[in-house]
């Protein structure tokens, strides 16, 4: 083989290299900063529209892919918490359920709910965010990184959530059965998911404030202890919003920027 041939080839396998180790930084950073959409869910078990298509809506919404999905119980549900309140405070259920909030859209329908996701997932985000946590007997410690791909002025403000998911909603369960579902004996298997249950910040949704004026590249960690001793351990697990506070204007003042689970 002459020296010119082996030179080439040399080249070229230098080059094959280099560009897949690009390619590899490339996916890294846009995982990092993918847009995901937030949607909540008003809902209730006794609520016969939320299980007849609310409830397929969300979970056919969660399938596709990079949402998290926060389904607040009612004020009369068995998993009610004070946290819905505080969500209703800046995004209005508009008195019917069940009713959506995708990031700081209000739908009220599948068709609408579903085009807003979408259109919510193609922003481009001016932060991105990592979620790990971690379980030891009764506690679940979580960490979040929040990441800002760009120099940003305003307040932004942290929430973390631990939801649960396969609560009984089947007809034996009394008040945690889901009115609308399609679900008779002997395939009688409906089951609750992304159900609110905490908040890191007591009773409120909207989280704590974690930074002012970001500069581009800034990262910000927070960590958040959770008790896991009132729900099955197996069933819990941590999602995180990120917002911005804009008190002009209408509401939603808690602007959505980003979240992960």
């Amino acid at each position: 083989m002459g020296i010119k041939k082996i030179t080439y080839l040399v080249f070229l396998l230098f080059l094959l290299l280099a560009c897949a180790k690009e390619d590899q930084e490339v996916e890294e950073n846009s995982t990092y900063f993918d847009q995901w959409a937030l949607v909540i869910n008003y809902t209730a078990a006794s609520c016969y529209n939320c299980g007849a298509w609310g409830a397929p809506l969300v979970h056919e919404i969660e399938e596709s892919g990079k949402v998290v999905t926060i389904c607040a119980h009612s004020l009369s549900d068995p998993m009610y918490t004070p946290i819905m309140l505080s969500f209703k405070k800046d995004r209005e259920s508009g008195g019917e359920i069940p009713a959506f909030w995708v990031g700081d859209i209000n739908t009220v329908d599948e068709v609408s709910t579903s085009l807003a996701v979408g259109l919510v997932k193609s922003n481009l985000p001016v932060a991105g965010l990592e979620i790990s946590h971690t379980m030891t007997d009764t506690i679940m410690t979580v960490t979040v990184k929040s990441i800002f791909s760009v120099a940003s002025t305003g307040e932004y403000y942290l929430s973390v959530f631990q939801l649960e998911d396969g609560i009984d909603g089947s007809y034996s369960s009394g008040l945690y059965r889901q009115s609308g579902t399609l679900h008779t004996y002997p395939n009688d298997d409906y089951t609750h998911d992304f159900v609110l249950r905490k908040s890191s910040v007591g009773k409120e949704a909207y989280g704590e404030k974690i930074i002012e004026q970001p500069e581009k590249d800034q990262v910000i960690l927070n960590e958040y202890i959770f008790s896991t001793n009132t729900y099955p351990k197996g069933n819990v697990y941590p999602v995180a919003v990120l917002w911005k506070y804009d008190p002009s204007g209408s509401l939603p003042h808690y602007k959505f920027i980003n979240a992960i689970k």
